[in-house]
């Protein structure tokens, strides 16, 4: 009777071949978990992504991409090559499952445990750095300034503007505080005919007594639409403005106005601009006093505006409008501006400016006037 012997009827042998199947195991285990993938930062702004080989040199770096292949890459270029983390949950997808070696009471088998062990703990000490950089990255951007976020917010190309408020004080024998606040948007289309302005300015004066009390003196505000489109190569265009007053110190309830009219552009370079033109139309006029003014009227203007930039952060601006009645040429009006505009930054600037603001006739014969020269803080957009 022949009997068959196998590896597993000798137990020396039997333990030594699992030991050196385990040492394997650890061996091909360890190797895999070295060739760790590396992100390489170069100063062009690009990322690769890939393994760094050992045949790498003080001038290159030997990278083995797995898109790419084998590329060699000048240190020179390189900003810095750091490890690749990746996102929790593919780490967690890529984690392996813990190897449970047989137990051996040899030598052998003991060390392979002991490698196996080690090597799964590695890995798990990167699952747990890769869940902490995402939580820290999540908090990041969950505290991100909302004032950041505001700042990158950019008006369209075609927009542009400015917002300016302005405080003056007044001491001795009158004491007087007034604020103003004053806006301006333009929207020029590229490539159209089309121009449209939208201006707007409030004025308040709080004036104190001479026995300390104080009380409102000035509330004043008005605001005007224009509409342009250009023909003849740009430089005539026709006109359509609508615009409205409220001056309570002047006794003027409300004026509001609408205007066709025809005007011409002059404009040499791009740091000199000057405008004028004629317009008519209807106004309603209120004051608060019982005139025969008070109605719908007819109303005739001119006007006409200056620009001229010497610096790049540098404006000169102009602009002088006159209003009067057809049948009662004495009842007129006019606004003269003169400012000095010195930007600073892209966003921030300030201005001198003149204000002339005459009614030859507000109702019953009554004339005023009003000249002011002003400073405010200039927002651009």
């Amino acid at each position: 009777m022949i009997r068959r012997t196998s590896l597993y009827s000798f137990p020396p042998l039997r333990a030594a071949f699992c030991s050196g199947v385990l040492a394997w195991c650890a061996v091909f285990f360890g190797s895999s978990l070295s060739a760790k993938t590396q992100v390489v930062l170069l100063k062009s702004g690009e990322r690769v992504v890939g393994e760094v080989l050992p045949r790498s040199d003080a001038e290159f770096v030997i990278l083995n991409s797995a898109l790419l292949g084998e590329l060699s890459v000048p240190r020179a270029q390189i900003v810095k090559i750091e490890p690749k983390v990746m996102p929790p949950v593919e780490v967690a997808a890529a984690k392996p499952k813990p190897v449970a070696p047989k137990a051996s009471s040899t030598p052998e088998g003991k060390q392979a445990k002991k490698e196996v062990d080690k090597a799964q703990k590695e890995v798990n000490t990167q699952v747990a750095i890769a869940e902490k950089m995402a939580e820290v990255q999540g908090l990041l951007e969950e505290e991100q300034p909302l004032v950041e976020k505001l700042m990158g917010l950019r008006a369209p190309d075609s927009w542009k503007g400015n917002l300016r408020m302005g405080m003056n004080i007044s001491s001795g024998d009158r004491k007087w505080t007034e604020t103003a606040l004053r806006g301006n948007l333009e929207i020029k289309p590229k490539g159209r005919p089309d121009y449209y302005r939208l201006t707007g300015s409030y004025t308040y004066r709080e004036t104190e007594k001479s026995n300390g009390d104080k009380y409102k003196s000035t509330d004043r505000y008005d605001g005007a639409f224009i509409y342009r489109r250009s023909f003849s190569d740009d430089n005539w265009f026709l006109q359509n403005s609508v615009s409205g007053r409220v001056d309570q110190v002047k006794g003027i309830d409300h004026e509001l106005q609408e205007l066709v009219g025809v005007g011409y552009k002059y404009q040499p370079s791009n740091q000199f601009e000057l405008l004028f033109g004629g317009s008519g139309g209807i106004e309603d006029y209120q004051t608060n006093s019982d005139d025969s003014r008070n109605g719908v009227n007819q109303v005739l203007n001119v006007f006409q505006e200056f620009t001229w930039k010497p610096f790049t952060r540098t404006s000169f601006v102009q602009k002088f409008n006159y209003y009067w009645e057809p049948d009662y040429t004495e009842r007129y009006n006019y606004v003269v501006t003169a400012a000095v505009r010195i930007r600073l930054t892209d966003l921030l600037g300030f201005e001198f400016s003149y204000n002339q603001n005459y009614d030859n006739d507000i109702g019953n014969g009554n004339e005023k006037n009003d000249a002011v020269w002003r400073n405010a803080l200039i927002v651009y957009f």
